[in-house]
This record gives structure tokens, sequence and C-alpha cells, in this order.
């Protein structure tokens, strides 16, 4: 078979053979040739990303965050909210996207040529930013044209919640699960499943876009129609073999990972216990597990531009060497310069990540909405289990009732404890004494009822600290805090109770209505730019956005750390590793046992804990 076939010229029988050949002969033969200009290119690109590229896509992300805030820090409100959310996401998507092309575009060019490999990757960085504009507008044209395929099964999505969900509490619906929620499934996923299936054929019909405007020299407009062209008919096979290399990618850092885990962390428990060798020697592994990690991620990198290219010239796409571009002065130097900086920072950051390990921090627990595995939540029954847990705070909510008292209660109404559909804020205190809270838990817990916050807090009494997440209804902001902030002034318990909201907005009103409270705010995400315009004491993050990046920022700026809500011993070990401040969790007891027993540990068995753990992320 011919290795350049016009598209219109290969049929559908000759497609098996075509994407064999591709595996068998094409990329092979592109690894053995293009090895080592790849990775001085990646190595090139890496310094330019960190230094140009990723500080211009977080400052550009931070303005925009500016204006969408609220929103995206804890909920979304209203549909002027949603729409600003979207745009964030779309010139987050956008801005991510375009660094991938960025990064594609050099090697297209790396495989594209032939020269020394030094010369070969200056030169890709030099083509690549001539290219930047044209590659800027193509992924801001597909971006936004995934964004606009994706408004209708959105807004279907949307519409069928609202009508069959919208009328529950949103934490009911996560957690009793009423039969609308199935009724919703059954009626979203095949509008879903359509939807991405939409998502998955334009993205293989563009696919070679890329290399069009690369190799071609085609216009955003004209690269698109080119690959259009080229892969007409053939959308499926693309997709099998892509889908199937990309799989294989994906797993390589895992299996590295895995290996290094088993095969090689249990020769640092050989190291003397003494922390300055357990500190050499985990500097050199995690050097080396760095540099194992690079070498598969440039493979990786590489299998899939070569795969692209590949299928572009195998499908009638320009083939050919080419000479290289203008190149910088002295490209040897241009690059070993950039590979010594890149293995130089990466040696500097081992070394900083182990001896600046603070292993004595003393992490607190909080019990989140009392031991509430052990009693109903929001009950003094559960406050005092936590109380007997040894959890050094104890979190709840807090609602208005109908005439203004501040209750402490999770949902917007009564349905998922109680099975009473009435709304919190509809009902008065006298008619909620009524209602019983325990026994849907348990029914050793029957005779639980509702308590204020002035109760609550003359209970707990000082023996833990009261950490007060406020839960307002739409237009009643102002008055709960203000409530709130009046039942924590008159009994004199300021000292002992830091307010919270997943909203920034009330946040901050609070931070003016009462400069000198402790406040902590609740957020799904930790975006860029919430603690520059936010004043708050402590951050409450969903664990699974946590990492050592985040517990660096939070050090940074001079804030508390705390991870919620994590249920699970190992998990509990992982967070309590990089260093965050406060585990908020529903197993208050098994958090205080696993921070004794990491207290009976020396220096050294702490930090080979710390790797231990890292691996298992």
């Amino acid at each position: 078979m011919r290795d350049k076939v016009d598209s219109g010229d290969t049929g559908v029988a000759d497609d098996r053979a075509l994407l064999r050949g591709i595996l068998a002969h094409d990329i092979r033969q592109d690894l053995r040739r293009h090895l080592r200009p790849m990775l001085a290119w990646y190595l090139l690109f890496t310094a330019f990303a960190t230094v140009a590229a990723a500080p211009l896509t977080t400052w550009s992300l931070a303005a925009l965050l500016h204006w969408i805030e609220g929103p995206l820090a804890g909920y979304f409100d209203g549909l002027p909210a949603g729409l600003l959310a979207l745009a964030w996401l779309m010139l987050a998507g956008a801005l991510s996207w375009y660094v991938v092309m960025l990064q594609q575009a050099g090697m297209l060019l790396v495989s594209a040529s032939h020269g020394c490999r030094y010369r070969t990757a200056a030169a890709a960085l030099v083509g690549m930013l001539r290219r930047a504009g044209p590659l800027a507008v193509l992924a801001a044209s597909q971006v936004v044209a995934h964004s606009l395929l994706a408004l209708p099964w959105l807004l279907v999505g949307m519409a069928l919640y609202g009508w069959l969900l919208g009328s529950y509490d949103p934490y009911y619906v996560l957690m009793a699960r009423p039969r609308e929620l199935w009724w919703f499934l059954g009626a979203f996923l095949p509008v879903l499943a359509v939807g991405l299936v939409l998502h998955a054929t334009l993205y293989f019909r563009w696919l070679l876009a890329t290399p069009a405007l690369v190799l071609e020299g085609l216009s955003p407009v004209a690269a698109l129609i080119r690959s259009r062209r080229l892969t007409r008919g053939r959308h499926l096979r693309i997709a099998i073999l892509v889908v199937g290399v990309a799989l294989t990618v994906a797993a390589m850092p895992v299996a590295v990972t895995e290996l290094y885990d088993r095969a090689a962390t249990p020769l640092l428990d050989w190291l003397p216990d003494h922390r300055a060798m357990v500190n050499a020697g985990m500097v050199v592994y995690l050097t080396l597990y760095a540099t194992t990690v690079l070498g598969v991620l440039l493979l990786g990198t590489t299998l899939n531009t070569l795969l692209v290219r590949a299928l572009f010239h195998r499908l009638g796409g320009a083939r050919g060497r080419r000479v290289v571009e203008a190149t910088p002065p002295h490209p040897g130097r241009f690059v070993w310069g950039a590979e010594l900086a890149f293995l130089a920072m990466a040696l500097v950051q081992a070394s900083l990540a182990v001896t600046s390990m603070n292993l004595r921090n003393e992490v607190t627990v909080t019990a989140h909405r009392g031991a509430a595995l052990v009693a109903p939540e929001n009950t003094l029954a559960a406050f005092q289990a936590a109380i007997d847990a040894g959890a050094d705070a104890i979190e709840f909510d807090v609602r208005l009732s109908a005439d203004g008292v501040v209750v402490v209660f999770h949902d917007s109404d009564f349905l998922r404890v109680a099975g009473d559909p009435r709304a919190v804020v509809d009902t008065p205190l006298a008619a909620m004494r009524d209602i019983d809270v325990g026994s849907w838990f348990d029914p050793a817990f029957s005779g639980e009822r509702i308590a204020t916050l002035a109760e609550v807090l003359a209970f707990i009494d000082r023996r833990a600290l009261a950490l007060v997440e406020l839960k307002p209804d739409p237009g009643n902001e102002q008055a709960l805090l203000d409530a709130t902030l009046r039942v924590v002034e008159s009994g004199g318990y300021g000292d002992t109770v830091t307010l919270a909201s997943l909203s920034p907005d009330l946040v901050r009103t609070a931070r003016a209505a009462a400069p000198d409270a402790r406040l902590a705010l609740f957020a799904n995400a930790a975006l860029p730019g919430i603690a520059r315009r936010t004043d708050f004491d402590m951050l409450g993050l969903n664990h699974l956005q946590i990492d050592t990046a985040v517990v660096a920022n939070a050090r940074r700026r001079g804030y508390l750390l705390q991870a919620w809500t994590v249920n699970d011993a190992d998990r509990m070990t992982r967070y309590m590793d990089p260093g965050v401040d406060d585990i908020s969790t529903d197993m208050p007891a098994e958090a205080v046992r696993l921070r004794a027993e990491r207290a009976a540990l020396s220096d050294a068995e702490l930090l080979l804990m710390r790797l231990h753990s890292w691996f298992r992320r």
C-alpha cells in the first residue's frame, strides 16, 4: 500500500490495513528517528510553559474570576451566575487546550524536520511561537463549538431537573434518592449519551486540524475543513485507534507509580532510623522517580503526537521532510540550558519537599454535624458523641425559623430526616419541637428534637470549639447573620465560635459586621483569587481538591486549611501527611486515634509513612 493515499481514493476495506500500518510501521519508525529530539523539545517546552504559559493562564483565569467568584466558590445562584461560570469554564478549557496544542505543534515540527537534536528542538520553539496566533484561534474555535454543542443537552438536563426534582432539597435528592431521581436519570441519560456521541464525533472530525495548520500552513478555518475531509467516513476506526493508544498512555504513569511503590519504596525501610539519612535517601529517590515519570510522560506525549501525524499522512495530508526553521544562536547551549535547569529544578524541589516537611504539625479534628455516623446529625446526641470521641471542634448548620429563631438544621425542609415536606423557613420553632429528627437514624434516638443555636452552644459549653455554618434561604442572608451574631455575643461565646459559609459575599458581610469574629469559607474548589478578595481565617475545602500546592498556598497566605468530609482512615492519613490544619469527619474517634498513633512515631518513620502515603494518592 502506498505511503500517501488521497482521502478520496482510500476505501473502507483498506482501513484495517491502514491502521495496522500506522501502529506497526509509522510510529515505530518515527520513534526510532525522533525520540532524542523529542526529549529535547519536551524539556524545552516544559521550561517555556513554566515561565510563560502557566503564569499567563493563571492570571487570565484569576482576572475573570473577579466577576464570578461567588458562584464558583460555593454554589450557583441563578442563570446569570451560571452563565458567568460557564464563561469561566470555557476560558479555562480554551487555555488548557491551547497549551496542549502548542506542545503538539512543536512536536509535529520536530517530527517533520531533520537536523541535530538541539537545533531541531530550538527551531521547533521558534516555529511554534510563529504559529501561536493561529493556534489560539483554532483552540478557541474548537472550545466554542463544543460549548455550543453542549448547550442543548445541558438545557434539557436543567429543565428535567427543575420539573422532576426542583421542589426537593438537593441534599435530600443526593441522600434519599427519591423515585423522581430515577425518572430524571432515565430521561436524561439517553440525552446525555447522544450529546457525548456528538462531542466525540466532532472531536475526531477535527483531530487532524492541528497538523493541517502546522504542516500545511492552512488558516484555522481551512484546517478544520481539511481535517473534516480527511476523516470523513472513518470516525469510528480512528476513534478505536486513538482511544486505545490514549488508554495505554494513561496507564503508563500509573504503572510506574505502582512499580516504585511496590518494588522500590520498601528499600527505604532499610535506611537507618536517622532523619538526615532518610532525608538524603528520599531526595535521591524522589529525583529518580520524577525522572522516570518524566520519561514516561515524554513517551506518552510523543506516541500521541506521532499517531496524529501518521494518521494525517496516511489519510492524505502533507508529507515529506523539511529543513528546520530559523534557530537561536548556539542551539546546543540553548537546549542544554533548558535541560539542566529542569533537572536542577526537580532536584531542588525534591530537596525542599523533604527538608521543609513540618512533621509535627498538630492537625485538629472537627466532627462534621457531630459524630454523624454514631448518632443522628446536628443533634445533641451527635454532639455528645463527638465530645466523647475527643473532637477539637464540632461543625453544625444553622437556619432561621419562621419566627426568626436560629435553629440547628442542615436541609431546607424536613423531608429527608422526618418525612415532613414543610420548609424550615416557613415553620415556627414551636411546631419544630414536635418533629422527631432521630428515628430515621435509629429507633434508639427517637427522642431527639431540633435544638436552637443558643441551646447547642450552652450544651457544648466550651468542651469543643463550634464551627457554625450559615445556611440562609433566599433573601434572609442578612437576617440569619444578624440573629446568629446576637446569639453568639449574648452568650459570650465569641472566642469559641467560628462562622462559616459557602458564600464569599456572606463571609465578607460577616467580617464587616464583626471584625473580630473568626470566619471560615467553605468551597468545592480552591480557585485563583479567592484568598486575595475574601477575608477569612480558614478555608474549608472539599478533600478531593486538596494537594500539596493547595497546602503551600494556605501557608503562604496565612490561613488554616480544612479538608472536608473525610470518612476513610487511609484518606485521613494522606491529608495529615502534607500538613492540612484540620480534618472534618463523621468519624471523629477514628481521626483522633490516627493522630495519636502518628504522635508516637519518630521523624524518620513519619517521613517514610508520608512517602508511602504519597504513592497511594
